[in-house]
């Protein structure tokens, strides 16, 4: 099992590293040069990889997925992977993917920094596994809607700035883009609230809570709030475009800091 576990993340580093070149070339290509065609397929299988290491690498450490920050952080980039790959062609992204690929690759790779391991609270196992799942899958989507808003920011910039780049043509339209970004914030949120409710559901059962997780949690909430306001200026003030985008990279960011304190929670334990 470690063999397969060791070749199958060798390849997945290989394999998101050409899907992110290729990616990175289409998008410079001028608009009448033909376009990559392989590079959604190459990521695809570096996908597969990385499913593959993250089940071998479990298996061989016996931990679950969904009990590890390790395996958590790597799989909540490739679950931003398949939502890239199942929404790229009827959504017409398909240049999102010089995003998609090196977050691939970068949180593969972190991951293997992170201290592998399974809490070490009393909780019950599937009120647990519910958590961590929603969390993941809510990342993910966030991962995905935060790519989003950065293309739409970069290219109304561009268009902005009248670049007759062949990266502009190639880029999704603002519109689309748009509506994009709003529709994998909505299933984050959704899932994210699923997250914290199932999470608040367990809390008082934890042994005393450190600083860190203080500001962990609260942080959580106030991204989850930031993120309901977004959502809820569109709906009712009609936020859109570069509000929206801005206010959806700050609830990402928000996001993302409350991964990177778990990870320094981890760092500490391990010492």
């Amino acid at each position: 099992m470690s063999w397969i576990a060791s070749i199958s993340f060798y390849v997945g580093v290989v394999l998101y590293s050409v899907a992110a070149t290729l990616f990175l070339v289409d998008l410079g290509r001028v608009e009448a040069a033909p376009s990559t065609k392989g590079a959604p397929g190459v990521l695809a299988l570096a996908s597969v990889a990385h499913a593959a290491h993250i089940v071998g690498a479990s298996l061989l450490t016996n931990v679950c997925p969904v009990e590890s920050l390790q395996f958590a952080l790597s799989a909540s980039a490739l679950i931003a992977s398949w939502v890239y790959l199942a929404l790229r062609v009827r959504l017409r992204i398909n240049a999102m993917g010089a995003i998609v690929a090196p977050l691939g690759l970068a949180f593969m790779v972190g991951a293997q920094f992170v201290r592998a391991g399974s809490p070490t609270e009393e909780v019950p196992r599937s009120l647990l596994a519910l958590h961590v799942t929603a969390n993941l899958l809510g990342f993910g989507f966030f991962l995905m809607a935060g790519a989003a808003a950065a293309f739409y920011l970069l290219q109304q910039r561009r268009l902005k700035d009248k670049r007759r780049l062949g990266s502009v043509g190639r880029m999704p339209a603002l519109d689309t883009l748009d509506t994009t970004e709003h529709r994998l914030l909505v299933a984050g949120f959704l899932l994210l609230t699923l997250g914290i409710v199932s999470g608040a559901a367990f809390a008082t059962s934890l042994s005393a809570e450190s600083s860190t997780q203080v500001i962990r949690a609260g942080l959580a909430y106030v991204t989850w709030l930031v993120v309901a306001g977004v959502l809820v200026m569109r709906a009712v003030a009609g936020w859109r475009g570069k509000r929206a985008a801005y206010g959806t990279l700050v609830g990402v960011g928000g996001l993302v800091l409350v991964i990177v304190l778990y990870v320094v929670s981890a760092a500490r334990g391990a010492l």
